[in-house]
């Protein structure tokens, strides 16, 4: 009677799982019914490391690769699960985030106020009474701050193939101490891989409390990594020869800093720009701490630095974009444009150069970013095969895990990604996964009908959008007005340095157009091929002149007082 109770109440959790549009644990899968054999057959392996397989097999058991490779003899007591046809990865690794752990105010008596971005707000009542000193939480670990049933919480990530993510606290200078989990419907404590894997450092200042200035946090984190070592030297003094010896004070900030000060746990340095990367760097070599670079916008400017000091990078796939409170008629400067789009190509640029380099969500609360911003950076300059290892072998190496998670081989914990088509094809589905070798099915995503959808009208690409192209010379401002009948795209380019101009030969195909103008830059007709692709009210897109090479280009719907 209890084994039916048990086998209904886990048909119950299911259901409602599935009902919700979560990914639903296989009910052979689920904690408390036995620890199921599955051999996966048919599918094309990719296991992180460069390797292909096709038409391999994955045995696994007790939640571990037991075996994998060609030609395989199923075990008698396997359930065998067909997957021809389609793509098997590692669990893909979200290397910095803070999605998951609890919110500021049920944890306010351990940290200041969260601002916007996941900063300190600012003084308040917890960081005034805070006895460690002002931002100082490094004793503050990721692992008691974890939302209950977090598996179920960040399902969206799990439903993307992000199967496991290094949490990492939010607040204060010195943050605390990230804890890497796999995302799975077990008790928190089970969904553990390793804790802590770094400290996680912060800039921001404290508003009106000191340190509230850039200067004033800097003397700050050096100040305080002096004081550790010093903590460190009296206690050893006093624990030599305690007799005569007035006993040194307990601080569990310095004490928690001594894995840190002896280059044992790493420390996660937010840079994302020159100057940002190279005060780290020069922060690490004079402390003689272990560094890890979080955010790297401009990494690759500073390749050469990074190889010769041996810090790797968690790059971020939230991408910078314009401020969406900006007003259409502000021109940004050629910095601040080429910074953005410069952004997605530096992983191609750390490639080339040799340096280790896994990926992030940044600050996205949205789970399917990373997987899009993983394409774009592919669609950059770096490779498929480069782009998966950083999301999977590299995040773990950097993370200290690479002996349990991040490629397909045996006697890995069984972390997978089932894919109805390549990873990197943008109309891949991701079909199944197995976290720590329990099996979730994927409800299939149905996407949400637009107005307009049943005419064949792609609603999204018609309209008034105002336009900056990056040249050489700097930032030129533009409009399209875009008209959309079936597939034929027409309507005008206008510009002060073009006048308006016909579109020729435009298409559409979904969010995706394509179109040229001819027009005369004082050498006679010259054509522009424009190209690109729009998502909500944002457009992205390149513009190549024949001869002279191509230029990007981003642009927002205009407002409806223009035009």
């Amino acid at each position: 009677m209890l084994k039916k109770f048990g086998l209904l109440a886990a048909s119950l959790v299911a259901w409602t799982a599935m009902a919700a549009g979560q990914g639903a644990a296989d009910i052979d899968s689920l904690p408390g019914l036995g620890s199921p054999v599955f051999a996966l057959t048919g599918a094309t392996v990719h296991d992180g490391t460069g390797r292909s397989t096709e038409n391999a097999v994955i045995v696994i058991r007790d939640g571990l690769i037991e075996a994998v490779g060609a030609n395989l003899q199923i075990p008698p007591d396997a359930r065998e699960i067909d997957l021809s046809g389609m793509h098997v990865y590692p669990g893909l690794i979200d290397a910095l985030t803070e999605n998951g752990l609890r919110s500021s105010g049920q944890r306010s008596r351990q940290g200041a106020g969260q601002g916007r971005g996941g900063q300190p707000a600012g003084r308040g009542a917890s960081e005034a009474e805070n006895p460690e000193g002002p931002g100082l939480y490094p004793h503050i670990q990721a692992s008691d701050l974890m939302d209950d049933e977090i598996g179920d919480k960040l399902s969206s990530w799990r439903d993307s193939g992000i199967l496991s993510v290094n949490l990492a606290p939010s607040q204060g200078i010195f943050m605390g101490q990230s804890a890497l989990i796999n995302l799975g419907q077990h008790e928190n404590d089970r969904l553990i891989v390793r804790s802590p894997t770094a400290m996680r450092l912060s800039y921001q200042g404290l508003g009106r409390t000191y340190p509230g200035s850039l200067m004033g946090v800097i003397a700050h984190v050096r100040q305080t990594f002096l004081d550790a070592r010093h903590y460190s030297e009296a206690w050893q003094i006093y624990q030599s020869n305690p007799r005569g010896l007035k006993r040194p004070e307990t601080d569990r900030a310095l004490a928690a800093l001594q894995t840190v000060v002896r280059g044992e746990l790493p420390v996660i340095f937010p840079a994302n720009q020159v100057r940002q990367i190279r005060r780290a760097l020069a922060m690490a070599a004079d402390h003689n701490l272990k560094a890890i670079i979080a955010g790297g916008f401009e990494a690759g400017q500073t390749a050469e630095e990074l190889k010769q000091s041996g810090v790797p990078v968690i790059f971020s796939l939230d991408f910078p974009t314009r401020p969406k409170d900006q007003h259409p008629e502000f021109s940004e400067g050629l910095e601040a444009i080429r910074y953005r789009v410069n952004a997605p190509r530096q992983p191609a640029l750390l490639e080339q150069a040799g340096i280790p380099f896994a990926f992030s969500s940044g600050g996205s609360r949205n789970a399917t970013d990373y997987l899009g911003g993983l394409r774009k950076v592919a669609e950059e300059g770096l490779a498929p095969q480069a782009a998966l290892r950083a999301a999977t072998l590299s995040a773990a190496e950097i993370l200290g895990v690479d002996q349990q998670l991040g490629s397909v081989e045996e006697g890995k914990v069984a972390n997978l990604l089932v894919t109805d088509k390549d990873l990197f094809d943008s109309s891949a589905a991701v079909r199944h996964v197995f976290v720590d070798g329990v099996k979730f099915d994927i409800p299939e995503k149905k996407k949400p009908a637009r107005r307009g959808e049943d005419e064949g009208l792609p609603v999204d690409v018609a309209g008034l959008w105002d336009v900056e192209v990056l040249t050489p010379e700097g930032s030129q401002s533009m409009q399209f007005d875009l008209q959309v009948s079936g597939s034929a795209l027409s309507g005008h380019v206008i510009s002060p340095m073009l006048g308006e101009v016909e579109i020729l030969d435009g298409t559409v195909d979904g969010s995706s157009f394509s179109f040229k103008i001819n027009v005369d830059l004082g050498n006679g007709p010259t054509e522009i091929n424009i190209s690109g692709s729009v998502s909500a009210n944002e457009l992205n897109g390149s513009a190549d002149v024949a001869g002279l090479g191509s230029a990007p280009l981003e642009g927002r719907k205009a407002p409806g007082q223009y035009r």
